[in-house]
């Protein structure tokens, strides 16, 4: 087959460099090229190089050719999308239509049977990777029907971003612009990257075209606007979606009654809560227990209890999200007695023990100085088969950095690294800190290091444990050289390692260098420290008349 194919191949290029440019190649020629193609993609592992050598990309890159080679293809997932990338790095531009040629009866349709079916399979962004090409360099669109689909997966794996990348593909669709799936989808995509007034926007636009709001959009937006607490773009959701037709549902008001409580606003939440009761609405476990972790967090007990006793008399058992909030609002208060009773009565009622409870009664013991206690829970997670996660070697870190004992949380650390996890901000920044005031700048200036190599932004007060540490260890040179740095890059030092600064330099006899991290100091906005002043100072009170104005200064601004 590919012998003669490639011998036709050379016949067609000598003949057609005297032929019109504008000639089509025939469509029979195409089928042949298109099947040798396809053989090759199929046959073998690494064909790039091979099709080239075999035909030439005038033919091969020949829109009639690309969508027959693709009908051979489809809808084979790897296949197929290997061969979108080869086409997407040789194509320079997006080819104009096919010319008209004769149809052949075993010419494929447009769009390709099987693009639906080879979307659907794939990986939310090589889905939009493939939709791009095949729309740009082909003018094929997935249907309508395939396009919602891809978009449903990309906000399963929280990639709001592959929802307009994939929209975007589709606009050029007869299609376009969708239907009220898309819409949402386009909706839920704005509300998950923080977008909510564009969500909104859609929202509004759809529902004039007659597009119904659909309930999960709506609940995606309210939680949207509830986490920033602009309650009054709620209300105006909430309008619009009632004046469309369209009843809010139990879980939009469990979303507003969240965010009211993240914002302190317990009251508002609760007559939302009582409205929606009376309102005839069933409400349900979650929205209960929604209610019973805000009210516990705000240390309103005897509302909490009230809310749990009318959900247990409703029939619905408590989950351990419920018993959690409990428990983390004792161990919050110190009260571990209580809080292993309630814990226990959880294990009592058939709830398993989880990562997730056990980090709340680990935060619970850390936050106290019960370290001890901390690492006996550990342990016995340990031993029960229950996971240990990033956030609670964080807590434990953390907890044992508090109380001094650095080796033990640098063990910690060094087991979280073995277990396979990626260290968080969370997991370095009490390390450094610790380091700092023992000593160790060095290593904790290496940790830092490790950091950005991670891709990970230290705090800010990570930088000036830096400085405190150099401090400390006396290394004048190396604390400004780092305080330049912070500078640089628009961090704002603290008060405190400002003064730090000055005190080693007044210290020292470095007079000129100390002036000058104060003059940086005052115009940020911080104050001399009494000591810090008292050392400066007395290195000033030499007798040398040059300093004179600047003694002078100082004691004015510290008055």
């Amino acid at each position: 087959m590919l012998r003669p194919v490639r011998h036709s191949v050379q016949r067609l290029c000598t003949t057609s460099a005297a032929a019109d440019a504008a000639t089509p190649p025939p469509a029979t020629f195409l089928l042949a090229v298109a099947a040798t193609a396809a053989a090759n993609i199929l046959g073998a592992p690494h064909y790039e190089s091979r099709l080239l050598s075999l035909l030439p990309g005038d033919l091969l890159f020949h829109p009639t050719c690309v969508r027959l080679t693709l009908s051979h293809l489809l809808p084979s997932p790897d296949p197929s999308l290997r061969f979108l990338h080869f086409l997407s790095s040789h194509l320079p531009a997006a080819p104009d239509a096919a010319p008209a040629e004769p149809e052949h009866e075993h010419s494929p349709a447009s769009p390709l049977p099987g693009v639906d079916g080879f979307l659907i399979q794939l990986w939310p962004p090589d889905a939009a990777d493939a939709a791009e090409v095949l729309a740009s360099r082909l003018g094929l669109h997935p249907s309508l029907r395939a396009l919602n689909s891809a978009m449903r997966s990309a906000l399963r794996a929280a990639r709001p971003d592959l929802v307009f990348r994939l929209f975007s593909a589709f606009s050029s669709s007869p299609d376009f612009p969708g239907d009220a799936t898309t819409v949402a989808f386009l909706v839920r995509a704005c509300s998950a990257e923080g977008r909510p007034l564009d969500g909104l926007r859609l929202l509004r636009d759809g529902a004039r075209r007659g597009v119904p709001p659909s309930l999960d959009a709506v609940a995606d937006l309210v939680a949207a606007f509830s986490a920033a607490g602009n309650f009054g773009k709620v209300s105006e959701t909430l309008h619009l979606t009632i004046a469309a037709g369209s009843v809010p549902d139990t879980v939009i008001y469990q979303r507003i009654i969240h965010g009211l409580f993240a914002h302190k606003m317990g009251s508002e939440a609760l007559r939302v809560f009582n409205e929606i009761k009376l309102r005839g609405y069933d409400v349900d476990a979650v929205t209960y227990t929604t209610v019973i972790d805000g009210l516990y967090k705000m240390g309103c007990i005897d509302e909490a209890r009230q809310i749990w006793n009318e959900m247990v008399d409703k029939g619905m058992e408590p989950n351990e999200y419920a018993y959690c909030s409990v428990v983390a609002y004792y161990c919050k208060a110190g009260d571990f007695e209580m809080a292993r009773k309630v814990y226990d009565e959880m294990l009592g009622k058939g709830l398993r023990e989880s990562t997730v409870s056990c980090n709340i009664m680990v935060t619970g013991f850390c936050t106290h100085g019960k370290v001890d206690e901390a690492l006996g829970m550990f342990e016995e997670m340990v031993k029960k088969g229950i996971e240990h996660d990033v956030i609670t070697y964080n807590i434990l870190i953390q907890g044992l950095c508090k109380v001094g004992r650095l080796s033990e949380a640098m063990q910690a650390y060094e087991q979280l690294l073995s277990s396979g996890l990626e260290p968080s901000v969370s997991t370095f920044t009490p390390l450094i800190d610790t380091m700092c005031e023992e000593g160790q700048v060095d290593a904790a200036v290496e940790l830092l290091k490790l950091m950005h190599a991670k891709g990970l932004e230290p705090l800010v007060r990570s930088n000036d444990s830096i400085i405190n540490g150099f401090c400390k260890a006396r290394r004048a040179e190396e604390g400004m050289a780092w305080l330049a740095g912070m500078l640089k890059n628009n961090l704002k030092p603290r008060e405190h390692t400002f003064n730090s600064l000055v005190e080693l330099l007044s210290s020292s006899g470095r007079v000129d260098d100390a002036l000058l991290v104060l003059n940086t100091m005052f115009k940020i906005g911080h104050e001399l420290g009494s000591l810090a002043c008292t050392m400066l100072v007395e290195q000033l009170c030499t007798g040398e008349l040059y300093y004179s104005h600047e003694l002078e200064n100082i004691l004015v601004a510290n008055k």
